[in-house]
């Protein structure tokens, strides 16, 4: 028995000798795969069949894997003691900075905060405090979208403590996931949910976490399907240091214990060479013949953390983010610049660094991947529904 076909099956067979003229399709497809994003978000006009083909999840994909050959910086940069000077500035493969526009939030009360950016879409937390409002945007398409309330609110026997999140790509199923912890006050255990864009929906899932709590301003790092947080312990455990990881695909928490490391230092969790890799570091304001010290620890999957560089900067400097997954972004007094662990080599970044800022760093590439998740059907059929009505073929 033959199954039916969908409105978009049909746009792509019947209307592709009429609306796209003799050319095969896998030549309109190279073709329109090489064009700026803009160009691309115009054609999708032309022709049912070219909606059709821009909006499915093969040229989504396709498009994006030749994106990520060009990986770019996005930087939030504000003014921590005034507040009132802040903003987004894009650094490209050019190396030239390129200011960027916010979507047009209403209702903002502050300049959002980056929770995590990933196949061209960046997640917001436009939330005053507590991560409590988050928008899904895509600067190159300029689309964004409102997500739906967290479900974990405070009340007055529950206040909130620390909240923390993370960002990343499910690709066992196609998924974005926004992941948000909570510690409330007078518990020391932590309580997690889990929003995807293919159910549109907050679902709480067993922190498993213990007894510590997530460093509270710190960026979530996502390697292999998995996002992992830099903790403390505290109760019985508040000497401990460990890291939190969620697999999203199992949607599994637990935490891994740090190696030895002295207790005055400082440590950001990274990616690096497709593993989590911890940067340790004394910090600005670290007294000691020590302070400009550098060391790399990676996890390697059976064996446990091994200490892989150890060095000594020319000045104090800390890691902000880790470039294409082998080079270290590195933030000094008044410079960025890439180190690379495995020719210890510096290059300046040309971003600009004033004193009394505060800076976050993004790796960040250009894509037409949709702030609804997966291309489905259903949109694309509707939007063929309005060009029928519209008289376009």
């Amino acid at each position: 028995m033959s199954r039916k076909r969908s409105r978009s099956q049909e746009a792509m067979t019947t209307n592709d000798t009429t609306t796209v003229s003799s050319f095969p399709l896998v030549i309109i497809t190279d073709i329109l795969l090489q064009l700026p994003i803009k160009s691309i978000v115009r054609f999708k006009c032309v022709s049912k069949s070219w909606l059709v083909l821009i909006k499915s999840s093969e040229f989504v994909t396709a498009h994006l894997n030749r994106s990520i050959r060009n990986h770019s910086l996005i930087v939030r940069y504000y003014n921590h003691a005034f507040g009132n000077d802040f903003g987004l500035t894009l650094l490209r493969s050019d190396l030239k900075q390129h200011q960027v526009e916010l979507p047009p939030l209403e209702g903002l009360s502050t300049f959002p905060k980056i929770v995590g950016s990933c196949n061209g879409l960046l997640c917001l937390d436009v939330s005053s405090a507590f991560g409590m409002a988050f928008v899904l945007w895509n600067p190159a398409t300029n689309e964004f979208k409102g997500l739906p309330t967290p479900s974990l609110t405070e009340s007055r026997l529950k206040t909130f403590w620390m909240v923390s999140l993370g960002f990343g790509f499910n690709q066992d199923t196609n998924d974005y996931v926004l992941v948000r912890i909570v510690n409330f006050q007078a518990r020391y255990d932590a309580i997690a949910e889990v929003y995807s864009t293919s159910t549109g929906k907050w679902k709480e899932v067993a922190a498993g976490t213990g007894s510590c709590v997530i460093y509270g301003g710190q960026d979530a790092v996502a390697v292999k399907g998995v996002l992992h947080w830099i903790a403390n312990g505290i109760g019985v455990l508040v000497n401990e240091k460990f890291v939190v990881s969620y697999d999203m695909n199992l949607e599994l928490f637990w935490r891994t214990a740090m190696p030895e490391l002295p207790t005055d230092c400082y440590v950001k969790a990274l990616s690096y060479d497709q593993s989590l890799a911890l940067a340790v570091y004394p910090g600005l304001g670290f007294r000691s013949r020590l302070s400009n010290r550098f060391e790399l620890w990676v996890m390697n999957e059976g064996k446990g953390w091994t200490r892989t560089f150890n060095t000594a900067f020319e000045r104090i400097a800390w890691p902000v983010g880790s470039f294409r997954d082998s080079k270290i972004i590195m933030k000094s007094v008044d410079q960025f610049f890439l180190f690379n662990p495995k020719t210890k080599r510096n290059f300046i970044l040309p971003i600009d660094s004033g004193m009394g800022y505060s800076y976050k760093v993004f790796t960040y590439v250009d894509s037409i991947v949709a702030v609804n998740g997966e291309n489905d059907e259903k949109e694309v059929e509707a939007q063929i529904e309005g060009m029928v009505h519209d008289g376009s073929n």
